[in-house]
């Protein structure tokens, strides 16, 4: 097929160029096949980007657009994938048309009255072909599955054709004025049919001002039809569609309700017959289009009639919640109700409990006093007479001593809680006492002057000479300028405060000092005693009184010593790499010496 122009001076898609070559060298029977391989082309890029503008320009440069038009018109049953494959192809122009931007006015001019308008007769007429197929296939088993693709194949072409429309609104009159259009809508075929309907809806809904540019004729024709088909019909999904149809009618154009209501008058009891059918909102609607005769009337009764729907979906809310609210306070009422009953009762058996512990107590007391008084009288008759007088009197003076021990607990109980704060008292003041002491310590010791034995040791005669002939020396190198009494009172104001800022700070050094001297010392004398000891082999008992502590605590630390010792030397040397940080003296072996120690000061 040629495709009108030439391809090979083109620049552009080499995809859509190569498509193009093909259709113009291929027969007429596999356009079709190429066509539809645009279909991935196109949905690569979206039709309002900049690519799915260039792509649908270069399609409608090379009339791979006016081809596929043309190709619809074909008889699909002799061409691979048949009507499905036209289908698609519809679909495929709907999608490359929508988006479609024409540079000169040439082009558009050709858009407009030429291409859209061969476009909508060619694909109403596929329409109406695949719609032949299907009446004249006969009612079987095997032939299902065909209908069923050959319907799916009619609604997307005409949801192609609505999808056109949405880019290009102006063309709606025409497809509600075509032929075929009223073909299909008279149809037989129910599924047919209401697809049919459902595009006159769709085409209503993108064109709200649709009805009004149509003739009086084709007005009438289509409403003649749907009538027609709401009340002779017997489907409920075609009687559905009829009435959901006319009220969309009658909502973009109302001057129609008074044609509805003189043209046909015996309407209204003829819907009586689909009620309880599943659309009783939209036949309720069109009663009330039939009662009122005219479109400001129906809208005022709808308004009152969705006013009192409002009123009675409130009233019946407004109800409910009073319900749920009175269940709820029904529901609290009980339940404090019963709590309330159920501390009553627990009150009820509480006393009663009480009441009768108090009457078994009164009881028992009673049979005590009262075995005792048998008790008593029976002793009374055992003894003999003279020895009467010495019980009573022993029985008042155990009685006695009872009552006494009694009320000495009870006073003694009672002077608890003072004693416990007097203890308390007492104890604040020890705590109190031992701080304003340990304080008044720090503040004796501050005020006390410096040790003498803290202070240095004097100079000996070669180092005052020493330091005589350094300072000399300094003096000879630097020798003093002349200065004014302030200059020399400053410096010995300044030399004053350095001396006893060093005197303040030398205390902790000299006593640290004097710790030192006096540990050398100790290790001097503990040296000289162990280098003047006796061989093991000479010892003797003198000896060994004289190297021994009478101290108990130093003994037993020695003691102690002697044994990790021994126990060091027997290990061998890898177990004792770890021992000097973990040597600590055991807690029961300290509280064992913490307790000789104790003994030892309290001479036992």
């Amino acid at each position: 097929m040629d495709t009108g122009r030439s391809t090979a001076s083109r620049k552009g898609d080499p995809r859509i160029v190569g498509i193009a070559k093909e259709v113009s060298e291929s027969r007429d029977r596999k356009v079709p096949a190429l066509l539809l391989q645009l279909k991935p082309i196109l949905n690569e890029a979206a039709a309002t980007s900049e690519e799915g503008i260039r792509m649908r320009q270069e399609l409608w440069q090379y009339n791979l657009l006016k081809v596929a038009v043309l190709v619809l018109r074909q008889d699909y049953s002799v061409i691979p994938g048949e009507w499905g494959a036209a289908a698609d192809l519809a679909l495929l122009v709907s999608q490359a048309t929508c988006g479609l931007a024409c540079v000169t006015s040439e082009d558009r001019r050709q858009l407009e009255e030429d291409f859209l308008p061969r476009c909508v007769e060619n694909m109403l007429l596929l329409s109406r072909h695949i719609h032949g197929i299907l009446a004249s296939l006969s009612a079987s088993r095997e032939r299902d599955k065909e209908a069923s693709e050959l319907c799916a194949s009619f609604k997307k072409v005409l949801d192609a054709l609505v999808h056109l429309a949405s880019g290009y609104f102006y063309i709606c009159p025409q497809v509600l004025t075509s032929q075929w259009l009223l073909q299909l809508l008279v149809s037989d075929t129910h599924k047919v049919t209401n697809i049919t309907m459902a595009t006159m809806e769709k085409l209503l809904r993108l064109d709200p001002q649709l009805l009004t540019r149509l003739n009086e004729s084709t007005l009438h024709t289509l409403m003649d039809e749907l009538v027609y088909k709401l009340t002779v019909n017997t489907d409920v999904m075609i009687a559905a569609g009829a009435c959901r149809c006319l009220l969309r009618f009658c909502d973009h154009h109302k001057s129609l309700v008074e044609l509805l209501c003189l043209r046909y008058r015996g309407l209204r009891p003829l819907l009586r017959r689909w009620e309880g059918r599943g659309f009783d909102r939209d036949l309720r609607h069109m009663a009330v289009l039939l009662e009122s005769g005219s479109a400001i009337k129906a809208k005022a009764q709808r308004r009152d009639e969705c006013a009192r729907y409002i009123q009675a979906v409130w009233k019946g809310f407004r109800t409910r919640r009073r319900l749920v609210q009175a269940n709820r306070a029904f529901a609290k009422f009980h339940k404090s109700y019963r709590l309330k009953k159920s501390r009553q009762e627990q009150v009820k058996l509480q006393t009663q409990y009480q009441t009768e512990l108090h009457h078994q107590m009164k009881r028992r007391r009673q049979q005590l006093i009262r075995q005792f008084d048998e008790k008593r009288l029976h002793a009374l008759e055992v003894l003999p007479a003279s020895g009467i007088e010495e019980y009573l009197r022993k029985e008042k003076s155990v009685a006695a001593l009872r009552i006494q021990t009694l009320w000495r607990g009870h006073r003694e109980r009672s002077r608890v809680s003072e004693r416990q704060k007097v203890k308390r008292q007492v104890k604040a003041a020890i705590i109190i006492q031992r701080g304003v002491r340990r304080w008044l310590e720090r503040v004796e010791q501050a005020r006390q002057e410096f040790p003498r034995h803290f202070k240095p040791d004097g100079l000996t005669e070669e180092r005052k000479i020493e330091l005589s002939g350094r300072i000399k020396q300094w003096r000879e190198q630097n020798p003093s300028r002349m200065e004014t009494p302030e200059e020399v009172a400053e410096r010995h104001q300044r030399a004053q405060e350095m001396l006893a800022r060093h005197y303040g700070n030398v205390r902790r050094y000299r006593k640290l000092e004097y710790q030192c001297h006096n540990l050398l010392a100790r290790l001097d004398t503990d040296t000289e005693l162990v280098s003047l000891a006796p061989s093991l082999g000479d010892i003797t008992a003198a000896d060994v009184d004289m190297y021994s502590s009478r101290s108990l605590p130093v003994a037993t630390a020695a003691k102690q010593q002697h044994k990790l010792m021994m126990r060091r030397l027997q290990q061998p040397w890898w177990k004792t790499l770890g021992w000097e940080e973990e040597e600590e003296v055991d807690e029961d072996e300290r509280e064992r010496v913490v307790a000789e120690v104790l003994l030892e000061t309290m001479g036992v």
